[in-house]
C-alpha cells in the first residue's frame, strides 16, 4: 500500500493577499502550491479558461474543461491538476466571509457544473476585461480604497455569471421559489453540520419547518431524502480519508459523525458497494 499522510493537503489563500481575494493568471506558476497533486483549498477556486483545456480530477470524479469556460471548485473538495494544453486565462481565490449572501447561496448551491461561454465573446470579453482590472490593482497598491475596489470588481463578476446562468431558466412560481429557499438553507446546514447532526429532525428544527415537510421539499427537488444527503456527504468525506490518509477505519468513523465503526462500515458498503477497506485498496494498491 502506498504511504499517504495522516491529513490531506490544504491551502489558504495567498499570504499577501489582504482583501479575501486573490486573482492570478493561469500561466503564472503558484508559489507552494502545487495543483498536480491531490489537496484541498480553504477557499472558493474560480477558473476562468479562455482558450485551451484541462483535465481535473475532483472528488474522484473526472472533469473535462474545454475553453471558453468556467469552472467552480468549493472549499474543502479534494482536487488535482491532471492536464493542461494551450491553457489561457484566470483563476480567483475567493474567501466564503467576503461573498455577499446572495453570491454565497448561488455558489453553494445553485452552481453545480461549468459553465460554458461558447459562442459569447461578448461576456468573455466583459470577464477579462474585469479580470485584468482586479489583477493590476492588486500588484499597485494595498490601501483600503483599491481592496474595496477589488472587492466591487468581484461582485460584478459574480453578477454577470448568476445573469449568464440563470437568464435562460425563465420565471420560477412562488411555490418552487420557496422550495428553493429551504433547498438551500438546508445544503448550507448541511455542509456546516453533517458531522455532529444525523437526524432531518435537527435540519427541520433550525429551518422551523416539520420533518416531513423539509423531506417532500428536499425529494421534490433533487429526488433523495434528506437522510439520504447526510449519508452521502459523510461518506463522500470518509472516501476522502480512506484514500489520502492512513487513520484506520475507526477514527475515520469517528471523523465524519458515527460513534459504532460496525455500523458506519455497513452504511459505507450500502452506498459505495464497497466496504472501507476494499475501497482503499481498490483506488491505492
Amino acid at each position: 500500500m502506498k504511504s499517504k499522510s495522516q491529513h490531506i493537503k490544504q491551502f489558504t489563500l495567498a499570504s499577501n493577499t489582504k482583501t479575501g481575494v486573490f486573482i492570478t493568471n493561469i500561466q503564472t506558476k503558484a508559489d507552494g502550491h502545487n495543483i498536480s497533486k491531490p489537496h484541498r483549498d480553504d477557499h472558493y477556486l474560480l477558473l476562468f479558461a479562455f482558450a485551451g483545456s484541462f483535465y481535473f480530477r475532483i472528488d474522484f470524479e473526472d472533469v473535462e474543461l474545454t475553453a471558453p469556460s468556467i469552472l467552480k471548485i468549493a472549499p474543502n473538495q479534494v482536487h488535482q491538476l491532471i492536464e493542461s494544453k494551450n491553457t489561457v486565462g484566470w483563476a480567483i481565490g475567493i474567501e466564503e466571509f467576503i461573498l455577499e449572501p446572495e453570491f454565497q447561496t448561488y455558489l453553494e448551491t445553485k452552481w453545480t457544473s461549468p459553465i460554458s461561454l461558447k459562442n459569447k465573446e461578448s461576456i468573455e470579453k466583459h470577464f477579462n476585461t474585469i479580470l485584468e482590472l482586479g489583477n493590476q490593482l492588486q500588484l499597485t497598491s494595498d490601501d483600503i480604497y483599491t481592496s474595496k475596489s477589488i472587492l466591487f470588481l468581484i461582485n460584478s463578476l459574480l453578477c454577470l455569471i448568476i445573469k449568464e446562468s440563470e437568464k435562460n431558466k425563465g420565471n420560477v412560481g412562488t411555490k418552487e421559489k420557496r422550495g428553493y429557499i429551504i433547498e438551500q438553507e438546508f445544503k448550507k446546514l448541511l455542509k456546516v453540520n453533517f458531522k455532529h447532526w444525523k437526524s432531518p429532525s435537527q435540519y427541520a428544527s433550525e429551518l422551523s419547518i416539520s420533518v416531513s415537510h423539509l423531506n417532500d421539499t428536499i425529494k421534490e427537488l433533487t429526488q433523495t431524502s434528506v437522510s439520504n444527503h447526510i449519508q452521502n456527504i459523510s461518506i463522500l468525506e470518509a472516501k476522502r480519508l480512506l484514500y489520502f490518509t492512513d487513520n484506520s477505519i475507526k477514527e475515520i468513523a469517528y471523523e465524519v459523525g458515527y460513534e459504532d465503526p460496525v455500523y458506519f462500515g455497513k452504511l459505507f458498503k450500502k452506498i459505495t458497494h464497497n466496504t472501507p477497506l476494499q475501497f482503499r485498496k481498490q483506488f491505492r494498491d
